[in-house]
């Protein structure tokens, strides 16, 4: 089959799909990923073909204006945590119209490019985030089954998108003449299945058509550096944050950096994990604290016995798939769904999302150091995801569907 992979416009979306495309391939399959500029270097970094597709829009530009937008318009905005409980339902139904805008955009701006993909490469098999709302579309003009592919718990809002289960009367009115301008017949569900990555015990959502599979961690290629080659003298617990946004604009000192201080009062081993980028804004100078830069957060995680993190779904997912307990401080109450979820599984401790305190999450730290029975929760949960199908159980699951269907 030549199968066509279209992750959103942020390598947190690729990568939780990196290992299905590579089980395609390894099965024998054809496979290209199609995606906007900001991912196209992500899935290079794979080994994977990537088509550039939708360079006249810039997803995430978008999402980030509609704050300032909505502030303009109604004099009411998010929090710079993201939270919105403080705004008007008036104000909070506008962002969520204003938030919804860029992914129309990001679809037309795609459309020309995957239509013509679809046409002459002529995919069997579209896979895409339910959040790619141009999806089922390039899928309707290839005539090919479309697959949906999760990248951790399903947020609640999900199924209000369209072709993952919106009514046709909620769909933005330029997405439904985008299809029609292209002969596809809008659908409240166009995929015949859902990839389901990770724990069934962290998914808090009913997914349509599930497919179970086992989270494969993928966190982009590096080098192993020695000192990981040994087991460390102390606890080593490793500290990492946002990977599309580790600055922030608002808080008197860098949140990594304030972390590293109060764990690193503690008799640890600290590893703080940063971009390149970020590496020169943050002043960190104490004794057993090791910043690394551009380090997979998949090669880092063996060995640690306590990762402190946002709440974002690869890093959150990472280490339960390493059996490693975690203390989440999301600084964004979008992230408290991960956070939530971990903590209920009794894996980690999930702080109250938008009161980070650095000193709140060393001392929760310093609680799952001293009480064994985090790390065993967290090696429940490692062997849970173990026990999930594989990725190449996985195609063959997608394949035997489409005979079925096609043989129907």
């Amino acid at each position: 089959m030549r199968v066509l992979f279209i992750p959103a416009a942020v390598s947190s979306h690729h990568y939780p799909m990196v290992s299905l495309a590579w089980g395609f391939r390894s099965a024998g399959h054809e496979v290209y990923v199609a995606g906007q500029p900001p991912v196209v270097d992500s899935v290079v970094s794979t080994g994977l073909t990537a088509v550039p597709v939708g360079a006249a829009y810039d997803l995430l530009g978008g999402i980030t204006a509609a704050a300032d937008q909505v502030r303009a318009e109604t004099g009411e905005g998010p929090a710079p945590t993201g939270d919105l409980s403080a705004m008007s339902p008036a104000a909070r139904h506008r962002y969520a119209e204003l938030r919804t805008a860029p992914h129309v955009r990001a679809a037309a701006a795609m459309a020309a490019d995957l239509t013509g993909l679809a046409r002459h490469w002529a995919p069997d098999l579209v896979v895409s985030d339910p959040i790619t709302m141009v999806a089922p579309l390039v899928a309707g003009v290839a005539g090919a089954p479309l697959v949906h592919h999760l990248w951790g718990p399903q947020p609640t809002s999900l199924p209000k998108f369209p072709g993952y289960g919106a009514p046709l009367e909620r769909w933005p009115l330029e997405l439904l003449r985008l299809y029609r301008e292209h002969g596809v017949t809008p659908r409240e569900r166009h995929g015949i299945a859902t990839v389901d990555p990770g724990p069934a015990s962290l998914q808090p959502a009913s997914v349509p058509d599930r497919i179970a599979a086992r989270y494969m961690c993928y966190n982009g290629p590096g080098a192993l550096p020695d000192w990981l080659l040994a087991p460390p003298s102390r606890p080593r617990v490793v500290i990492s944050w946002l990977t599309a946004n580790t600055l922030t604009d608002t808080a008197a000192e860098h949140p990594v950096a304030a972390l590293a201080r109060a764990i690193g009062r503690l008799d640890v081993e600290v590893v703080v994990t940063v971009r390149a980028a970020d590496r020169a804004a943050l002043d960190i100078a104490q004794d057993r604290v090791r910043v690394v830069q551009d380090l997979p957060l998949n090669a880092l995680m063996p060995g640690c016995a306590v990762a402190v993190n946002h709440g974002g779904t690869g890093t959150a997912l990472t280490a339960a798939c390493h059996g490693v307990p975690q203390v989440i401080a999301p600084y964004n109450p979008g992230l408290s769904l991960n956070a939530e979820a971990l903590g209920a599984s009794g894996a980690a401790i999930a702080l109250p999302a938008a009161s980070f305190d650095p000193q709140a999450v060393a001392d929760a730290v310093a609680t799952v150091l001293a009480d064994e029975v985090y790390a065993k929760a967290a090696d429940t949960l490692r062997a849970e995801n173990q026990a999930q199908p594989t990725p190449i159980d996985v195609v063959r699951t997608i394949e035997d569907m489409i005979h079925s269907e096609a043989t129907a």
